[in-house]
């Protein structure tokens, strides 16, 4: 098994047990642009058990022809403790993984 399959691999057993905080925002803007409400949009992609729906996502998948545009997504757990992550939207074929901050 090469390098990339074993991330993919090792990263969605990993998500197969993975039970994240709440999302409770999310948006998408261009620079100097008014921010989107996209929350609902990722909802979908994060699931109802909170897991990334126990998969990775592409950046093309999660925000298609949004390719150069900032995000900000936010998560608040069960302890009222908030986490976030934000970057800027990569190639298609890129893998969308952030890393949670707080």
């Amino acid at each position: 098994m090469g390098l990339i399959q074993s991330y993919f691999s090792n990263t969605q057993e990993y998500y197969k047990n993975y039970h994240g905080p709440n999302l409770t925002n999310a948006k998408i803007w261009k620079q100097d642009e008014e921010k989107e409400d996209i929350t609902e949009h990722i909802k979908s992609f994060y699931g109802t058990d909170n897991n990334w729906n126990q998969r990775l996502f592409t950046y093309g998948e999660v925000f298609p022809n949004k390719a150069n545009y900032h995000f900000y997504i936010e998560f608040l757990s069960d302890n009222n403790k908030k986490y976030w992550f934000h970057g800027t939207v990569g190639e298609s074929h890129q893998i969308f993984n952030p890393r949670l901050s707080y």
